[in-house]
């Protein structure tokens, strides 16, 4: 009776210090993962952000060469806020600044051209490059520049907000209407006067900027 006694004493020690050493184990684990997550986390998101922005940079240079080639074939600058696809739909030609915002806000919501109701200007650069010794040959050059925020700014690589430029430079297909150039430097909507021009900088002499017949 007293050997059985002292087996059950053994036992039930023995089941004590089992369920203490799982429930150690089980707060070790629990430490761990709140000390990691944050961490992991921390990485996975930076990587997501960064992914991002890499998909900006490729969008920005798709609507250049798109806007490009719309200037190229002869179509009119048009106005912040165009929308391509509403223009064909009411049987208007498309503008470059509808191809170039349609483009952009392809990618929406982490891209676009709006800021609450307000359209964003992001061509800061349009123009005919003359060549002066071949007519048949002038370029159109084109900057976009857009202002872009990341989804999470990783220090010393995705600052806050940042300028995504990208510049494309095509040869006149179908030249500009009359009214659609001019050589006197615009200023004003629909230009984006807050960018600078990516180097080197583009000519200043035999130029016919872009503007929109009849302004915006």
């Amino acid at each position: 009776m007293i050997r059985h006694k002292w087996r059950q004493s053994r036992i039930g020690r023995s089941h004590l210090s089992n369920n203490s050493c799982v429930l150690w184990r089980r707060g070790q684990a629990l430490i761990e993962t709140a000390l990691v997550l944050p961490l992991v986390l921390l990485i996975l998101f930076s990587i997501i952000s960064y992914g991002l922005y890499i998909n900006a940079i490729s969008t920005i240079q798709q609507a250049v060469r798109i806007g490009t080639r719309a200037a190229s074939v002869g179509d009119s600058l048009g106005c912040p806020g165009d929308s391509a696809t509403s223009q064909l739909a009411s049987g208007n030609l498309p503008t470059v600044y509808g191809m170039v915002d349609d483009q952009i806000n392809h990618d929406q919501p982490w891209l676009t051209t709006m800021m609450g109701s307000s359209p964003i200007p992001v061509i800061s650069y349009a123009a005919i490059i003359g060549n002066q010794f071949n007519a048949q040959q002038n370029n159109i050059l084109l900057t976009v520049a857009y202002p872009y925020r990341p989804v999470l700014p990783i220090p010393g690589l995705l600052p806050t907000q940042m300028e995504i430029t990208e510049t494309y430079q095509m040869m006149v297909e179908t030249p500009q209407p009359p009214n659609g150039t001019t050589t006197t430097e615009p200023t004003g909507s629909p230009y984006d006067e807050t960018t600078k021009w990516t180097n080197p900088p583009p000519p200043t002499t035999n130029v016919a900027y872009l503007v929109q017949p009849g302004g915006c």
